[in-house]
């Protein structure tokens, strides 16, 4: 199942995904004593007591790809829409906070005062790192601000330390919890599962043959110019999960990549050293051709330019899952996906270097590359 989407195609997706939330008006007909009662068909994603409900484990795996791809005022507004609150939206200004801190005394009082509503490592005092308060990374878009969502009927809640699944759905089976998982009404996983999480993240190409100015380096220069320099890699991150598929009542393997552009910026500080600095990337005229799958191309009217952001941005080129069953293999575990064939072409550039100082990268592993290619839409990860 591949799942390749632009910003255009997503809000196209989500559109015609969840038309079916709008309440049908009842014809005359319909409300004469001579129709029957008719069974009340539900769309594939809706709200119910506050959490998201899906059709199936697919809706949820469709559902997730297409959010993960948006911006986070492109989620603000799929959410509002359906009149939910998510757990982004509930944890989003403590992230802002965090990003904020400004020393590691500041971090400690940060923890302190959260400790009961965020993940922090306890386990590595020089890990500053935080994290949302459930065990599930996959979950995390499409769970509301207390941990809940509802897949087929089966209602699912994540904690810090484990996942309970309601199998009718019936919230209040949690008043008397050892008697329901007695009777199987009820199940309780912990957070042991999440081992067999792992992920990869690999360079593909880093440009050097392409600096504008000066002997090959991943590390652009341009002429005039010895106090900025620009880095450019295209890259691919593949992961792999179990999941538990609350449809079959077995764990699934999910496998997928994603494959993405990050420009880094850096400036030479006052002591002579490089350092990375918030500031703001551009790029133009992009056209990405993986594996088999046709080139995609974009060509705005003007080049893109991204607000000041933190050391580095990304733009989202291509993802791809596969979900396939546990073969029940004692402790087997299936292999990444392969590294595909990637071909990539773009105008390039940041503030340091200048709007006016475009300049082309390249890579090519497809003969014939770019070729006959489609409109389409990278989503920068600003």
């Amino acid at each position: 199942m591949i799942k390749k989407i632009g910003f255009f195609v997503v809000m196209a997706a989500i559109i015609a995904a969840f038309g079916g939330c709008q309440k049908e008006e009842l014809t005359d007909r319909q409300l004469t004593d001579e129709v029957q009662p008719q069974e009340v068909v539900q769309p594939d994603v809706y709200v119910e007591n506050g959490y998201l409900a899906f059709k199936n484990i697919e809706v949820v795996d469709s559902v997730v790809n297409l959010l993960n791809k948006m911006t986070t005022s492109g989620k603000e507004t799929w959410e509002n829409q359906l009149g939910f609150k998510s757990a982004r939206a509930e944890f989003d200004a403590l992230f802002e906070k965090y990003d904020e801190l400004p020393t590691y005394e500041a971090f400690l009082a940060f923890k302190e005062k959260y400790k009961e509503k965020l993940i922090f490592n306890e386990n590595d005092p020089d890990d500053c790192s935080i994290d949302y308060p459930y065990v599930t990374d996959y979950f995390i878009p499409v769970l509301n601000n207390k941990g809940l969502v509802k897949i087929g009927e089966s209602l699912i809640i994540y904690t810090k330390s484990e996942h309970i699944v309601i199998k009718n759905g019936n919230i209040n089976a949690l008043n008397n919890l050892e008697d329901n998982v007695e009777k199987g009404d009820v199940f309780v996983y912990p957070k042991l599962r999440l081992k067999s999480t792992y992920n990869e993240d690999d360079l593909i190409h880093d440009f050097p043959e392409d600096i504008p100015y000066g002997a090959d380096s991943p590390w652009h220069k341009i002429q005039g110019n010895d106090s900025r320099r620009l880095n450019n890699q295209l890259r691919i991150n593949r992961y792999r999960y179990a999941e538990y598929n609350y449809q079959t009542n077995q764990l699934d393997w999910v496998r997928g990549y994603n494959v993405y552009f990050k420009q880094r910026g850096q400036k030479k500080s006052w002591l002579g050293s490089w350092k990375d600095y918030k500031t703001t990337y551009i790029f133009d005229d992009l056209a990405v051709k993986v594996g088999n799958e046709p080139t995609s191309e974009f060509n705005p009217y003007s080049p893109v330019v991204s607000p000041e952001v933190k050391p580095h941005a990304t733009i989202g080129l291509y993802w791809h899952v596969h979900r396939m069953p546990d073969p029940g293999i004692p402790n087997y575990v299936p292999p990444l996906l392969a590294i595909p064939d990637v071909s990539i072409s773009i105008l390039t550039s940041f503030r340091g270097f200048g709007v006016e100082a475009l300049y082309n990268v390249d890579h090519t592993e497809h003969s014939g590359f770019p070729g006959t290619s489609f409109p389409y839409n990278p989503v920068p990860g600003y």
